[in-house]
């Protein structure tokens, strides 16, 4: 128990997103430290959950801060068999630690800029896996952020192709050892084609790590 009043909030569908291959341990402790770098105070952490919060309004009167509202992101982590699923619901306590003290579900109302929140957490866990498997480094001249084709024969793999495998494999492709070619890139989605056995391919779209079949 984290102590924060969480769990009397009505429970609400929550935005949510998978860490491929992490364990509890790492999932918790990348997303803490993620939290923190976008200036979010850690309020508590335990093995299954983690609660940040920022001020949303406050006065200062002769050097007291006294907050009338703290936007409270309560962050929960679930081991699969691939890695660590990781959701996140929003809360807004008015007059927090006080007699008044009021604490509303606003995970639908926000749930746009979690969303986002949560597409970042999963496209810089990736970048970090695939730079520590040896990602491609950017060519001589390439520019970041722009349109990328990239021929078949390349063999450029892009941040996401660990993500379009295993949507590849949920759709009942088996690996083969060639490597998944990325066919096209942008700021913020990758186009893949995966190698099954049997000769079969499978065209995969990702936007931000969430990928489905290329049309």
């Amino acid at each position: 128990m984290l102590g924060t009043n969480a769990e009397r909030a009505p429970a609400q569908s929550a935005p949510d997103v998978l860490l491929f291959g992490a364990d509890l341990g790492e999932a918790r402790s990348f997303t803490v430290d993620s939290a923190a770098s976008r200036g979010w105070s850690v309020r508590a952490v335990a093995p299954t959950q983690a609660v940040f919060e920022q001020t949303l309004v406050g006065d200062e009167n002769q050097g007291i801060l006294t907050i009338e509202k703290l936007l409270r992101i309560v962050a929960a982590f679930r081991e699969e068999s691939a890695g660590v699923r990781v959701d996140l619901r929003a809360l807004e306590i008015d007059w927090p630690e006080t007699e008044e003290e009021r604490m509303t579900d606003v995970t639908d109302r926000y749930r746009d800029n979690l969303g986002h929140a949560l597409a970042s957490l999963r496209a810089k866990w990736d970048a970090r896996r695939e730079d520590g498997a040896g990602a491609r480094p950017a060519e001589q001249g390439e520019t970041p952020g722009r349109f990328t084709p990239a021929t078949p024969t390349s063999g450029a793999s892009g941040t996401w192709s660990y993500a379009a495998e295993r949507y590849a494999i949920s759709r009942g492709c088996e690996l083969t050892d060639r490597p998944t070619q990325l066919l096209a890139s942008g700021p913020d989605w990758e186009r893949h084609r995966v190698f099954c056995l049997g000769g079969s391919e499978v065209s995969v779209d990702c936007h931000y790590g969430d990928c489905t079949s290329s049309h």
